[in-house]
């Protein structure tokens, strides 16, 4: 840990790549959380400059702007946060050195291909003005990009207070021994998942399986699954993680909402068993919720990750609706791993039920899978 003096010219790295629609931004946790530094540097540094991605533009594309993230941090924080339409250059450099605000937000850091391509020129460009650096975009942790591995070298750097307390969150699942520990897995790609299983499988009690990601686990053990969503090349694969020492602990769905189409608004709820050709599964059915509910309301400590359906549909929207409740009234320990398991809560729960809802989506998961993540630990904390 680094003890915090004059920090001068401050660039922080957050993840503010937050969900805009029609202008206006639908959910703003992640600009909440990436604020919380202020706290500690307001009063140790002369300006303090954010820094981010949004989406994946080719190029400069206004509708991936920041500038609705400047106006809302400013909303939020009751004071200017002044947006620089560049990300670096003569204009950024004498906003900072001549103008009299304190805070700071760049354009978007991915209009420049220097940040994906990670150039040591387009790093050495963009620290310029600055003195010192706080990587604390745990969101980005796992991309080898120019502000997560190289704006660091220029400048005194250290690990901000949002990526301490993401660690800290993710270890104690990685490092969990207690028992009454649960794992709910859902989302449509069993594919993206398939590593997360396999590390997380011996630490755990039951590792519950909804969302698509099922149905390749189901097909792998023989049954019937209709025309619900299957990736093929990872059957062999899921086979193997069933018939593995720990593939008891996988517990799986034993009955659906089901329909003919995916743009359809009528549901039948079929048991596993019943399952037809034509069906498609688009939910899991009330007696899997049971099942489900029943591990959860004895577990100590819970780790989710994807929706149980296509939730963003009344009528598919029961399981993730269910689950999202359920776990909202545990009195566990309860992770949230980012990602559309955060949509559902903002659409059916409160953030405030939960004990950690990481920032980090495919960040959260790859830590979990064990990966070392690029930006995680690279600099010294901050003491604050």
């Amino acid at each position: 840990m680094s003890k915090l003096d004059n920090l001068g010219n401050v660039l922080i790295r957050s993840d503010l790549n937050v969900p805009i629609k029609n202008g206006e931004i639908t959910d703003n946790f992640r600009i909440l959380k990436s604020v919380e530094v202020l706290e500690s540097i307001l009063d140790k540094s002369r300006t303090i400059t954010f820094t981010s991605h949004m989406g994946r533009p080719n190029g400069k594309d206004l509708n991936l702007s920041l500038r609705p993230v400047a106006e809302s941090m400013s909303d939020f924080l009751g004071k200017e946060v002044r947006f620089i339409e560049e990300v670096f250059g003569e204009k950024v450099e004498e906003q900072i050195e001549k103008s009299e605000s304190k805070i700071f937000l760049l354009e978007n850091l991915r209009f420049e291909k220097g940040e994906i391509e990670n150039n040591k020129d387009f790093s050495n460009q963009i620290t310029k003005p600055f003195n010192s650096y706080i990587f604390d975009a745990f969101g980005a942790a796992h991309r080898e990009h120019a502000s997560v591995v190289s704006f660091g070298e220029n400048l005194e750097s250290f690990q901000g207070p949002l990526m301490d307390k993401e660690i800290h969150e993710l270890d104690r699942l990685l490092n969990n021994s207690e028992s009454g520990y649960a794992v709910l897995l859902g989302g449509a790609k069993i594919s993206d998942k398939l590593n997360l299983i396999e590390n997380l499988l011996p630490k755990v009690e039951y590792l519950m399986v909804g969302g698509g990601m099922c149905f390749t686990l189901l097909k792998a053990l023989g049954h019937e699954i209709g025309r619900s969503l299957l990736e093929e090349s990872f059957i062999s694969k899921a086979e193997e993680l069933l018939n593995s020492r720990f593939g008891k602990k996988i517990i799986l769905p034993i009955d659906f909402g089901v329909a003919d189409s995916i743009d359809s608004s009528v549901r039948e709820n079929v048991k596993l068993e019943d399952f037809k050709n034509n069906h498609i599964g688009v939910d899991i059915g009330p007696q899997t919720v049971s099942n489900f509910r029943k591990i959860l309301k004895k577990s100590n400590n819970i780790f989710w990750n994807g929706p149980m359906g296509i939730f963003e549909k009344e009528a598919f929207s029961y399981g993730t609706k269910e689950i999202t409740e359920i776990i909202s009234n545990s009195s566990a320990y309860t992770c949230i791993g980012g990602g559309d398991s955060v949509s559902a809560i903002n659409k059916f729960s409160d953030k405030k039920n939960f004990n950690h809802i990481s920032t980090g989506g495919g960040a959260s998961l790859e830590y979990l899978e064990g990966k070392k993540l690029p930006g995680v630990n690279k600099y010294k904390s901050l003491i604050i």
